[in-house]
């Protein structure tokens, strides 16, 4: 099986690799005292440390040869042990040689005097990574020695001098990284014992056991068997293999981090998740519910935990379909509030945590359960018991005998949780579209008890909305924080201290101007009515968005989702939604081509424009557009995803171009968009006393929107301001002024209306625009 925990091993070991390479030079100085003083200590201690660098390898050794003879069983341990011991290898060989322009230590301990730390460490590296891959294969005696061998080894290797801690850390990284990704590409075994060992297991606790079979409902980490007793009676066996304790504390953590829940306790070694399950059975029955008997619970060996019970039943969802009758379910709800009332909650009450036993229904499964349930436990439980059922005998029947078994007022309080987050993925599973029946189950319970439909509850944390927004967050620090830092304050002050600053706040306000022939460029564009003000809130949305995402991407996905509201399709959204980005492109490059054949553009490189060989250009792009072309109509794959795309958008283009009034909108609004923005870095290199013509100011805007546009970085920071600055200057405006416009231009057109567009972004995700 996959385990979270080895991708968990590969992301950690990535990070220590990273680490230490960026510190690589670092060396402390306990570790520098260390090595002088074991230089200078008598030669037998060297020996010592020398015999401890040894240990790993001798461990490998030991672990080879133990496989090898343990026959064809082990051969997949045995390529595991390979492939991550060369893997390991081959990363510090090439880490050595970029770093050191050296091999790595293959036996230093072998004549090999006055060593230099080098990084990485090539023994700590594999031995890391075999012991980690074999781990799952081999006992927790050969597991212990193997981590003492490479506690040994990174001891001796700091105290010989063959590399420093830093060294160790990232050679143990780049062991973790080899292993754990092996380990998440091909798997390792479950741990689990065979039927015969679990036999003897339940046999040491005093029940004797044959006929062991899996059971058929399993979870990760527990294997569950069912077999019979020495009077044939049926038992159900609950083995906690080594995953048990980790899948638990995985479940818990997520559910902790992205649910609202009031308990803090993450998790249980085997031998006290299986006595807190027996104890909840215990405090259930003696509450009148009922429940299996136990039968026996402990550790018979080091390596699993069990417990098992008599009285076991036939799950629901396994009967036959006619024997579901509505007393069953019914009677089945009320020992849900039989352990309710007992303030007891499951934890997993789902329908096949419900048997049919020969006295009734038995609930059965308390391995999550709680002593002290909450409201919110409670209801989580009903909710996954009725949306279960729902799945089996349909809405009506399993809302009716809730009803009839739970009370009008037990069920109306569950109202609020009726929400997919409060059912377990592996509920969920059970249909193909939850949400559906979800919605369904709400208005069939607002319905029989003639209820109104409360706010929901919020179970949740963390929400996907917020993830997205928290990762744009990122991707935004992570663009702006280089230009921060890299940024002459001093200079750019200098510049500004003497400027205009009453038309610097014109230009600000000019600037802001540009969302209004945005929003009405896009409602020309559309075949749909749209309401101005979130339309025009979706434009510094926008701008915040771009920030993460390159080019005009971001804006194009925004006006998509935003479009979708609306009626629209996504296909249909993709396509309108692009032809006003389209239109912008047309006229941006109409304008540039205007303004250096015809304006006072003076681009000072010493090339008469009329002498540029706009025809070879063309030609150029003409070949490449057929490139495009012919590849696209030759691979079936695209041209079945392109050909219609391309057919919808030029039949919207059409639609626009035929309809004079939508033509003139949209291509004009553009053209006052760009005009907008020549506008606003006219005044300001006005604002500090430069005379450029507008005519160069709009082509430096134009222009550097383009440029920056080709770009794949996420709003054109830092391309989109060095290209300006290139521009301006080739206008003839010195070089400091330049810079100092350009910040200031893209503080007023781009960064301000980002920061206002996230409280935007927030807005319309609030109110469902997007």
């Amino acid at each position: 099986m996959r385990r979270p925990s080895d991708v968990f091993k590969a992301v950690l070991g990535l990070f220590l690799v990273i680490w230490a390479t960026v510190n690589v030079e670092s060396i402390s100085t306990w570790a520098q005292a260390l090595t002088e003083l074991v230089q200078a200590s008598p030669s037998w201690v060297i020996l010592l440390l020398e015999v401890g660098y040894a240990t790993s390898l001798i461990y490998v050794v030991i672990v080879f040869g133990a496989l090898l003879a343990g026959g064809p069983e082990r051969r997949p341990a045995l390529r595991d042990l390979a492939i991550a011991g060369v893997t390991a290898a081959v990363l510090v060989m090439i880490l050595s040689l970029i770093i050191n322009d050296a091999w790595p230590y293959v036996f230093p301990e072998i004549g090999l005097e006055d060593p230099a730390p080098r990084f990485p460490v090539l023994r700590v590296g594999m031995v890391t990574a075999i012991l980690v891959v074999i781990g799952p294969h081999v006992t927790r005696p050969l597991r212990r020695f193997g981590w003492l061998a490479i506690v040994a080894t990174a001891i001796a290797s700091v105290s010989l001098g063959y590399g420093t801690p830093t060294h160790i850390i990232g050679s143990f990284g780049i062991g973790l990284f080899s292993a754990g990704l092996l380990l998440a590409i091909v798997g390792s075994p479950r741990g689990y014992p065979d039927p015969h060992s679990v036999a003897a297991a339940v046999s040491k606790l005093g029940v004797p056991v044959n006929a062991l079979e899996p059971a058929p409902y399993q979870t990760w980490g527990v294997i569950r068997f069912v077999g019979r007793d020495g009077d044939n009676e049926l038992v159900d066996i609950k083995v906690h293999g080594r995953d048990a304790v980790e899948s638990r504390l995985v479940a818990k953590l997520w559910h902790t981090l992205w649910y609202r829940e009031s308990s803090t306790t993450l998790g249980y070694s085997r031998l006290q998740a299986v006595e807190h399950e027996a104890l909840i059975t215990i405090v259930a029955d003696r509450a009148g519910v009922r429940v299996p008997q136990l039968a026996a619970v402990g550790s018979p060996t080091s390596e699993v935990s069990l417990i098992s019970f008599r009285g076991i039943g036939t799950a629901l969802p396994d009967m036959d379909p006619n024997d579901l009758t509505d007393e069953l379910l019914t009677e089945t709800w009320e020992q849900v509030g039989l352990m309710q009332k007992a303030s007891l909650s499951n934890g997993s009450l789902d329908t096949s945590a419900v048997q049919m036993g020969p006295d009734g229904p038995i609930i059965t499964d308390f391995a999550i359960g709680s002593l002290s349930a909450d409201e919110s436990d409670q209801a989580t439980d009903i909710v996954e018991l009725l949306f279960s059922l729902a799945v089996l005998v349909g809405e009506e029947r399993a809302v009716r005998t809730a009803l009839q078994g739970l009370g009008h007022q037990k069920l109306v309080a569950v109202l609020p949780y009726l929400q997919v987050p409060a059912v377990s993925p592996t509920t969920r599973r059970l249909t193909e579209k939850p949400k559906n029946l979800m919605s369904s189950l709400s208005s069939k319970v607002t319905e029989i008890t003639e209820s109104e439909m409360p706010e929901p509850v919020k179970l949740r944390r963390v929400t996907m909305r917020n993830l997205v927004m928290a990762a744009l967050l990122f991707l935004v620090a992570w663009a702006l924080i280089p230009l921060l830092t890299s940024v002459d304050y001093a200079e750019i002050w200098a510049v500004l201290e003497s400027a205009d600053w009453p038309l610097l706040v014109f230009a600000l306000i000019v600037g802001h101007t540009q969302f209004f022939p945005q929003a009405t460029a896009t409602m020309c564009a559309v075949q749909v009515k749209l309401p101005f003000w979130p339309l025009l809130t979706l434009q510094t949305a926008s701008q915040f968005v771009s920030l993460a995402i390159p080019s005009a991407a971001g804006r194009v996905a925004m006006n998509t989702v935003f479009l979708t509201k609306f009626g629209l399709t996504v296909p249909v959204a993709l396509v309108q939604g692009s032809i006003d980005g389209f239109s912008g492109f047309l006229v941006q490059a109409a304008i540039l081509i205007l303004l250096l054949l015809f304006g006072d553009v003076q681009l000072g490189i010493g090339i008469d424009p009329a002498d540029v060989p706009w025809l070879l250009i063309l030609g150029v792009v003409a070949l490449v557009a057929v490139g495009l072309v012919v590849t696209v109509l030759k691979i079936k794959k695209l041209r079945d995803r392109v050909v219609p795309v391309v057919k919808e958008a030029w039949a919207a283009l059409k639609a626009v171009l035929q309809q004079p009034s939508r033509a003139f909108g949209l291509l004009g609004s553009n053209f006052v968009y760009w005009n907008v923005l020549g506008i606003t870095l006219w005044l300001t290199l006005q604002a500090v006393g430069s005379d450029l013509s507008y005519g160069s100011a709009l082509f430096a805007a134009a222009g550097t929107s383009l440029l920056a546009g080709f770009m794949p970085v996420p709003g054109g920071v830092g391309v989109a301001e060095a290209t300006m600055t290139a521009l301006l200057v080739t206008f003839g405006v010195d070089e400091s002024t330049a810079f100092a416009v350009t910040v200031a231009y893209r503080v007023i057109t781009f960064y301000l209306p980002a920061l206002e567009g996230s409280f935007g972004a927030r807005w319309l995700g609030k109110n469902g625009y997007v």
